[in-house]
């Protein structure tokens, strides 16, 4: 499965600014539940059950917070570029500026795991971080995506 596959440019968000997990967190419930509240709520509810199994901040300032949602249909991924980094509780104690966010279907056996996996081979490299980290505009990132899948 290709990053691109899942990311799509609408799905990424440049210089979110929030300065807590928490505040990211209902950053993240905004942006998938939009009108509905109550989805909302499970969205926080979930990431944070799913925290406190132990840290999604995956060390180099980077975060991939995942869970699996009743009410979601099929699995949806996003990216966040934070204006500012925060703290994730990471291993590295590196403060966490770039997130992956990825919300399953409860039912969901293997997908979720499949981006789970490609998002981690894609950050692999030190160096695609970084270049991930100078790009500011989510059509750039988008196409920085699309080239990682190509080689």
């Amino acid at each position: 499965m290709k990053i691109v596959e899942f990311i799509k440019p609408d799905s990424i968000y440049v210089d979110v600014d929030v300065d807590s997990k928490k505040n990211l967190f209902k950053q993240i419930s905004n942006i998938f539940s939009k009108e509905d509240s109550d989805k909302g709520s499970v969205i926080i509810e979930k990431l944070n059950e799913r925290e406190r199994l132990g840290s999604t901040g995956i060390g180099n300032g980077v975060a991939i917070p995942h869970s699996k949602i009743n009410s979601i249909e099929k699995t949806k991924v996003i990216f966040l570029k934070l204006k500012s980094a925060i703290d994730f509780s990471a291993s590295d104690k590196i403060d966490v500026d770039l997130v992956f966010v990825i919300l399953a279907p409860k039912n969901c056996q293997s997908e979720h795991l499949l981006v789970l996996s490609s998002i981690s081979s894609f950050l692999r490299e030190k160096s695609t971080v970084k270049r991930l980290r100078d790009l500011n505009k989510p059509m750039d990132i988008h196409n920085f995506f699309k080239k990682f899948s190509e080689d």
